[in-house]
């Protein structure tokens, strides 16, 4: 009995991580579509709402295998970022997101550190090195910072100060850059940078909040990232803001920026950054 018995478990597992690979493909197919039908950066929600659906069985179905996860992070940020101005829906496709962000962590967290206790009490670099064995970390990092920082611009600066929101997108980004600082154009800076552009000053809460380094982890972005264009966006709106005196370096910048085609492959997205690019050198014309 006992063979038959093993073949059957086989079976089993095997039918099991097909069904969960056939979730991530249809994902993908639809994660692939998601421009389709688009106006400029809005984007029609059925391709991304497909993506999101087949990436949310991948989880349930397996929830240890981490690319699921990651990828349905990645959809549910397209959803709430290009598909709709409304900000219920903003704050349920972010909440859904923080929500699977933390779980997702929580599970690399056992895997690699033992418990996430012991991950938290880690310093970024300590972490980085921790899980660095695991592929999906990167972007489920990138995509959890992304994810909380959004929750956080959605729901309000107060309920950003009681969820911890800034430490939270400065811990992960830290130990994206730790893991990868290249990764995804210089995702762990630009997020860091973008972090400490638009967090507000708070004395106990964000006191760690340094103008100056947003320029910095910026420029590094750029430097790292050059064919992102929100990269050069968003230096360009720290530079006007806390360096004024560089504002023509900033012009030059969204120059270059708006001389650039949108790739196909990120029609959507580019076209918000080509946008936000526009309206920021009608805002500072020289």
């Amino acid at each position: 009995m006992r063979p038959i018995l093993t073949l059957l478990l086989f079976l089993s597992l095997a039918t099991h991580l097909a069904a969960q690979t056939d979730s991530i493909a249809a994902g993908d197919a639809a994660w692939a579509r998601r421009a389709d039908g688009h106006q400029g950066a809005r984007a029609t929600p059925k391709p991304v709402d497909e993506a999101i659906a087949a990436y949310e069985r991948a989880v349930k179905e397996q929830p240890e295998r981490l690319e699921g996860t990651w990828k349905l992070l990645r959809a549910l940020h397209f959803k709430g970022d290009f598909t709709t101005n409304s900000n219920d829906a903003k704050q349920k496709a972010f909440a859904r997101g923080k929500e699977v962000a933390e779980a997702g962590i929580d599970r690399l967290a056992k895997r690699t550190a033992g418990s996430r206790q012991k991950l938290d009490a880690m310093s970024p670099v300590q972490a980085a090195k921790a899980v660095a064995g695991v592929p999906e970390a990167k972007p489920l990092f990138l995509w959890a910072a992304v994810h909380w920082g959004l929750w956080g611009d959605v729901f309000g600066r107060l309920a950003a100060a009681r969820q911890g929101v800034g430490d939270r997108v400065k811990t992960y980004s830290e130990i994206l850059i730790a893991l990868d600082e290249r990764y995804e154009d210089a995702g762990g800076h630009r997020i860091l940078g973008r972090l400490h552009t638009l967090a507000p000053k708070v004395p106990f809460v964000t006191g760690w909040v340094d103008r100056g380094k947003a320029v910095s982890e910026l420029r590094r972005a750029v430097e790292l990232g050059p064919d992102n264009l929100d990269n050069h966006v968003f230096l360009t709106e720290a530079l006007f803001e806390y360096q004024p005196g560089k504002a023509a370096e900033a012009r030059e910048i969204l120059r270059r920026v708006l001389a650039r085609q949108p790739a196909p492959e990120l029609a959507v997205e580019q076209a918000r950054s080509l946008a936000d690019a526009r309206a920021l050198l009608a805002k500072h014309p020289g």
